[in-house]
């Protein structure tokens, strides 16, 4: 049996809030958009589906509710933003722009099919924002200037930082956050080192 690609199956470290520098910004959010967009031609059991049910319904009405509540606050909502009317627990594919620091959307981790776009005029201000937030599991920050490189290693406030490439979890890398999202690593030598018990003798 063929086995699928990495993007072809559901991550919990799924991007969730992009922020685009604004000399690229309307030709990525026309893109983005529309290719989410296509995610909602849903069709039972065929392969080439990528939308997948939420885990039950009051999963459902709750990321509804914070979406509906950011809307509300001033976000804008450029497809998508309410349940899909279908067998299961479906989210339609949601982009939200124009988010205010007052709505969920700014800095809550949604839990379904929603994306937030964010509008920035420099990489001071892409850290900014990315760092306004309780969570910090993984960032991926896409560049060809070292400088902005460098920036971005030193500055972004999570556990794991990937450049040029979306994050990923690698049994060889350790694998955690920081903030809410927690302390301590799976995965690499630092995950192995969590479950050996160390002796510690003192004498004087």
């Amino acid at each position: 049996m063929e086995s699928k690609s990495p993007e072809q199956w559901a991550s919990c470290i799924a991007a969730k809030r992009f922020i685009v520098a604004d000399s690229i910004a309307d030709d990525f959010q026309e893109k983005f958009v529309s290719r989410m967009e296509g995610f909602a031609d849903w069709r039972s059991f065929d392969e080439k589906t990528q939308l997948g049910p939420l885990a039950n319904a009051d999963a459902v009405t709750s990321l509804d509710a914070d979406v509906q509540k950011s809307v509300a606050a001033g976000a804008r909502v450029l497809t998508g933003g309410h349940p899909l009317k279908r067998p299961g627990n479906f989210y339609a594919p949601t982009v939200l722009t124009d988010i205010p620091k007052e709505s969920p959307a700014y800095r809550e981790e949604f839990f379904g099919p929603v994306a937030s776009i964010f509008r920035v005029r420099s990489a001071d201000e892409a850290i900014q924002i990315a760092n306004d937030s309780r969570f910090g599991l993984g960032a991926s920050a896409w560049t060809n200037d070292p400088k902005e490189t460098e920036l971005f290693i030193n500055e972004l406030q999570a556990g794991m930082v990937f450049l040029n490439k979306m994050v990923a979890s690698d049994p060889r890398v350790p694998f955690g956050g920081v903030k809410h999202s927690g302390h301590g690593r799976e995965l690499g030598v630092h995950g192995i080192r969590e479950f050996v018990n160390i002796k510690t003798v003192w004498q004087q």
